[in-house]
């Protein structure tokens, strides 16, 4: 008998067990506007969120440093706003939030699935990956990371608190060990 094994991902309409969590955390903080550029993780947030919280409304943007602005005046017209991204969108928008937000003390809270961590497959987005938690801390941006699904309502509410207690940004930053799918792996043996 020899053994072949075959690798098949779980239907991408699962939701994911971290997903709930950060929905609830965002909505319960008194989020009440996203905005985001398009990411295949972040999706099943902007799914969960027009599902559970249909007053949250969700605004398209084209670039990162786009939905900086986007969000920055969302927060001066009364509203507390998120910005879901994908995390070597901080390179496109560091200057948005470094003149803008950081400047101005508008507290924004930015979600962002990462790039670049362990079991990447694209090469290209692991130098940014690997400097990200460095340009947050270099820039004086909280940050925390969600590890577990069982955590990120807790962890996405404390970051939404710091932020808007301190009219700062913060991020919450979701690993790729959380947000990739999860991998059956089937073994079938072959008779000869």
């Amino acid at each position: 008998m020899s053994g072949r094994v075959t690798t098949t991902l779980l239907p991408p309409s699962a939701t994911p067990a971290w997903a709930p969590g950060i929905c609830a955390g965002l909505h319960a903080s008194g989020i009440r506007h996203v905005v985001y550029v398009p990411d295949n993780p972040l999706s099943h947030l902007l799914d969960g969120l027009a599902r559970a919280y249909p007053d949250v409304r969700q605004t398209l943007a084209t670039r990162e440093e786009e939905a900086v602005g986007i969000a920055a005046g969302l927060y001066l017209g009364g509203v507390r706003p998120a910005i879901l991204m994908q995390s070597s969108g901080l390179g496109n928008c560091a200057n948005a939030l470094a003149s803008l937000l950081l400047a101005y003390q508008v507290p924004v809270v930015f979600v962002m699935s990462m790039r670049g961590d362990p079991g990447e497959w694209n090469w290209a987005q692991v130098p940014l990956g690997r400097a990200i938690r460095p340009m947050l801390d270099a820039l004086g941006v909280p940050h925390v990371t969600v590890d577990r699904p069982e955590d990120a309502e807790s962890i996405v509410r404390a970051t939404c608190d710091t932020a808007f207690s301190v009219r700062f940004p913060a991020a919450c930053l979701l690993p790729r060990r959380l947000t990739a799918p999860p991998v059956m792996t089937k073994v079938r043996h072959d008779a000869k």
